[in-house]
This record gives structure tokens, sequence and C-alpha cells, in this order.
């Protein structure tokens, strides 16, 4: 068994990328994990995703998505931290009295349904087609060019070593699964200026659409929100040579940062713990 702080570095390490590692996932888990079966409660969720990190409640915007939605909704939860993947191999995922189900976006219909939840219901459909596209674009453009952003362009950025202190080895193997799968979804073939334009018109678009609103659709959250807040959370651990990092720093979306900031004050009041 490695030790503590070896195996949690690698487990940050392979979160940190919201693409699905799963080689690396296999790999790691076969040489220092054995399966053990658990007893679970009764009519509550169990969320299976990676660690804690020392920043932000977990490197994957996606494990933030639905965690937050979990809060927001007030549905009883469980977190079980570590490396097991889904029958799918994708993490995050749940088991809810003994069924499994994999991918956030199907994760939080199936829970709509189970506990009758409509974290929306406030909108007119014309307000919710506006939120799932903003979800969509979050979700589907800007993670893209913020996980080239973190783990191509930054590769040789110190920096990036004090928000994930995994060796270069580690990183190494992420920026080239990050490199591949982004060639392949599109984003990878651009230029960094390129892609730097296409951060900033997703970013602009978002801050646009939340203007004053203290949520993306208003004055009181909607489901989307909690994809949104993940997201943006990743412009919180970027390394310091980042265009992301500056775009912070000029102060930019300004209404931007304080969305964030009221969502982490009103659903993780334990956002800085590192468990």
């Amino acid at each position: 068994m490695a030790s503590g702080t070896n195996t949690k570095e690698i487990l940050l390490a392979v979160a940190g990328s919201g693409v699905v590692l799963v080689a690396a996932v296999k790999l790691i888990r076969c040489i220092f994990f054995s399966e053990k079966k658990k007893e679970h409660p009764k009519d509550v969720v169990i969320l299976f995703q990676t660690p804690r990190t020392p920043t932000v409640p977990n490197l994957s915007p996606f494990a933030i998505k639905l965690e937050t939605y979990l809060r927001m909704a007030k549905i009883p939860y469980r977190n079980e931290y570590g490396l097991k993947l889904s029958p799918k191999h994708k993490t995050p995922w749940i088991m809810f009295n003994g069924q499994v189900i994999s991918d956030t976006q199907f994760i939080i219909e199936f829970l709509n349904k189970k506990f009758d939840i409509d974290l929306s219901k406030h909108l007119t459909s014309e307000e919710k087609a506006v939120a799932h596209a903003m979800r969509k674009m979050v979700e589907e453009s800007f993670y893209w060019t913020v996980s080239l952003s973190r783990w191509v362009y930054s590769y040789g950025d110190s920096s990036l070593l004090k928000i994930i202190p995994v060796n270069r080895f580690i990183l190494w193997r992420i920026r080239s699964a990050v490199t591949k799968q982004a060639y392949c979804q599109g984003y990878g073939r651009h230029t960094p200026e390129e892609v730097e334009a296409l951060c900033k018109q997703d970013l602009q678009a978002l801050s646009d659409q939340i203007g004053r609103n203290l949520f993306l659709m208003g004055n009181q959250p909607c489901e989307d929100d909690c994809a949104v807040f993940g997201m943006l959370a990743m412009l919180w651990m970027m390394p310091e040579s980042s265009f992301v990092t500056k775009i912070l720093k000029d102060n930019v979306y300004p209404n931007l940062t304080s969305y964030y900031e009221k969502i982490k004050k009103e659903f993780w009041p334990d956002y800085e713990q590192k468990s």
C-alpha cells in the first residue's frame, strides 16, 4: 500500500483533469487499492468522487457541480473519496439504494424524479432554455479552454506544482491525455491565442447573462447554477502564467467573482475544509 501522502497526491493528479483518465485510474487502483463492499444507509445518496484539495472542494468541476446540486436540493448524501469508477468508467458517480448512476446530468435527472425536485420550477420555458444553453456553453466550450490553459499551456509553470503537488511525470501524463482529447474535441487544434479568445467570449456571455443578478437567471438559484459554479471554481486554481489568472487579477468580470462568492457562501460554508 502506498503511503497516505503519495496516494493522495496521485488521486489529486488523476482527478485534476475533467476528461477521464481511465487507464491511469485502473492502473493506480490495481496497484494501491483493494475493493471492499460497504453497507450503505437506505435513501441516502452515496457520492463517489476523488479527494478534497487544498484550494477547492475538488479539482473536477463536475464533482463540485454534483455536490452543489445535492446541497441546493437538500438531498441527504454521504461522500466516498477514492478512485473507484462507475461501470461506465466515470467519476463522479452515485449509488442510491444499490442502484448506480453515472454522468452528472443523468444523476441530477434521476434524483429529480426520485425526490420530486425541480430547482428551476420558478423559471419560464424560455428562461429554462437560456439556462440550459449557458450550462452547455460552460461544460462543452469554456471547460476545454481552461483545461488547455492549466494542463497544456502552463505545463512548465512551477506554480502548477503548488496547486497540485505531484511529480512532473504525473503532470506529463495528464498533459498528454488532455492534449489528445482536446485535439479530438476540436479546441486543441487552435492556437493558445485563439483558445484565450474563446475563453473570454464565454466569460463575457456568462457575465452579460448574470448582469446584476445574484444568480444565473435572477435572484433565485436554479439547477444550472450548480454547473456554472463548478466550472467557475476552476478559475481559482490556475497557474500564475495562465491567461485565466491574468483575467482574475485584472478583475475583468467582477460580477462573476461576486456570483461565485455568493454561491460559495450560501451552499459551501465548509468550502475550504480539506476533508
